[in-house]
């Protein structure tokens, strides 16, 4: 988790820079005035290609929204919700929720401090607590850290933990939510992402009929050399992070500090 103080200059991300432009030019703005108002920024000093950051991070963050027509180069800022995380469970469902199962995985990349994606059809076609998975997800474009020839692939994912550096957004964590039926199709997704970034890769399942197919597949030569950070998750064990990190942001904010 991140470490529980203020925000530093270090914490600051281009997706602030951004915002902090936009709400200076009241909310929505050209690229041309975004660059204008960015370019005495300290982070500029490291980034020599600065303006071709900013032009990814306006295309991968949903709280950036481009204006019509297309490719104006306008750009709108769009908060997300803020949202309460609520415990949940899966523990007594035997057949695969993937709205829930998302949800909580979502829910805890953004307890800590990720941003997070999941698919664009699952964002409006599957919910949580009530809520479209949009509201779950930050990330909307994977296509600026994954290749052309795995980016149909990898947008399918089921969710995935992101950070920032210098540069832009990165996968840290991915999760494949899957049944028996699913693993494998779940494992190929997975390892479509680039290896230069050596992702922690899941398989979040109800129990040990789709441990013992995990175990059996990750045997297999395609699977062998991501045997390190490709793992198995079972329901319970999600639902232990969970609802044991929405108690301790329950807490942590109760008490007057944050995690976040």
């Amino acid at each position: 988790m991140p470490s529980v103080n203020g925000t530093s200059p270090q914490s600051i991300t281009w997706k602030d820079v951004v915002r902090d432009a936009l709400l200076e030019l009241g909310g929505q703005g050209h690229l041309d005035d975004i660059n204008r108002l960015v370019r005495t920024n300290p982070k500029t000093r490291t980034n020599p290609t600065w303006k071709e950051t900013i032009r990814r991070v306006v295309r991968q963050y949903a709280i950036f929204e481009p204006l019509p027509p297309a490719r104006s180069g306008r750009y709108r800022l769009v908060e997300q919700p803020n949202i309460a995380p609520e415990p949940e469970t899966l523990r007594s469902t035997d057949v695969v929720d993937h709205g829930a199962a998302q949800g909580m995985l979502l829910t805890l990349g953004k307890l800590y401090g990720y941003e997070t994606f999941a698919p664009a059809n699952d964002r409006t076609s599957r919910s949580f607590q009530g809520k479209p998975l949009s509201n779950f997800s930050s990330i909307t474009d994977c296509s600026e850290f994954c290749g052309k020839n795995s980016l149909a692939r990898v947008r399918q994912i089921d969710a995935i933990w992101l950070s920032e550096d210098n540069d832009g957004v990165y996968p840290v964590y991915a999760f494949e939510v899957e049944h028996t039926t699913g693993v494998r199709s779940g494992m190929d997704r997975l390892v479509e992402l680039p290896e230069r970034y050596s992702v922690k890769l899941f398989v979040v399942a109800p129990g040990e009929e789709e441990r013992a197919r995990f175990d059996r597949l990750v045997a297999l030569n395609k699977f062998r050399k991501f045997r390190d950070r490709l793992l198995f998750r079972d329901y319970s064990e999600l639902d232990t992070l969970y609802n044991s990190a929405v108690k301790l942001d329950e807490n942590t904010t109760s008490f007057g500090v944050s995690f976040r």
